[in-house]
């Protein structure tokens, strides 16, 4: 069996050792692609590659497609299952993401960061500005907090606010989740909206829900703090940029864009208003801590493993 790991930097040292059992394990370095997935059977993959047809071509010997995410838009699934190619994921793992952290944990602290000015009040050697009164922001006591989609990551977060001291809302499609911690549920995205100040996004993507806060949606946001550690294809990207142009939000954080993988994406034109705006981009690193890092690697190896048992 030819396994082979695709992003290695500080891959799991205990999943290797898993792996080891049922076969040679390969780290991607300097090859060609083409070379490193011609003979394997295994791969591990991050989110760095767009698994698609031009890319599956490149490996006719693969049998299982591995990858730590919950999110799936970097796979073309169908393309997958036609070709007998078993993926195996986090995605539906509930209970094993329960203990998972590292996402609810990163959307808290991009909310307080646009609410406490952050990215402008942190002074440096080039920043040297001993003036509280042009940082001065707001605070999550008594605010209004809509979180859209109240799955692992939203319930958790419902947490997070509602011990800081915020009113939350939320909304689901699936009408039968009851509000934990005292979350107020919401009869549609309008109404949230309407009713929060801060809307976070934390729903799953899929294709039906492509551009779910299309641009009725983001007209309801004028002065609002809009915050979206999701996907990025869930938000009609072209239209967000366009109102952040016009200082429409009250502050807007993104931890995903769309096409991530692609260099046809907006990247650049976010970035360059991150300089005029209240405005914080991060990689898509919601997820990455070492610690969950390591686990979830770690459990999809154990997955693996029982498919050999």
């Amino acid at each position: 069996m030819q396994i082979g790991v695709l992003e290695p930097i500080e891959f799991s040292i205990e999943a290797v050792k898993l792996l080891s059992k049922i076969g040679e394990v390969h780290f991607y370095k300097d090859e060609k692609l083409e070379d490193f997935l011609k003979n394997k059977n295994v791969l591990f993959i991050r989110l760095s590659y767009q698994i698609n047809y031009s890319f599956l071509c490149l490996a006719p010997n693969l049998k299982f497609l591995c990858t730590p995410t919950t999110g799936l838009n970097h796979i073309d699934e169908k393309l997958c299952k036609s070709r007998g190619i078993n993926l195996i994921s986090l995605k539906n793992e509930i209970k094993f993401l329960k203990s998972i952290r590292a996402t609810p944990e990163h959307t808290f602290g991009l909310v307080l960061s646009l609410l406490r000015n952050y990215k402008s009040s942190f002074l440096s050697s080039l920043k040297r500005d001993w003036n509280r009164d042009l940082y001065k922001g707001h605070e999550i006591f008594e605010n209004k907090v809509g979180i859209v989609g109240y799955g692992r990551v939203g319930t958790l977060l419902s947490k997070y606010f509602k011990a800081f001291g915020a009113k939350v809302f939320y909304y689901d499609i699936d009408d039968t989740i009851v509000g934990k911690f005292e979350a107020i549920k919401s009869e549609s995205v309008e109404d949230l909206i309407n009713n929060s100040n801060i809307i976070i996004i934390s729903i799953s993507y899929t294709e039906l829900n492509r551009d779910f806060i299309n641009k009725n949606l983001i007209d309801l946001l004028k002065g609002k703090y809009l915050i979206n550690t999701s996907r990025g294809e869930i938000i009609d990207e072209d239209y967000l940029i366009e109102k952040i142009k016009k200082n429409f939000f009250k502050g807007v954080a993104l931890d995903v864009i769309k096409n991530e993988n692609s260099t046809k994406n907006n990247l650049s034109e976010l970035l360059k208003l991150t300089n005029t705006n209240n405005l914080i981009i991060t990689p898509h690193v919601s997820g990455a801590t070492y610690s969950s890092m390591k686990r979830t690697e770690e459990f999809i190896t154990m997955q693996l493993l029982k498919k050999f048992s």
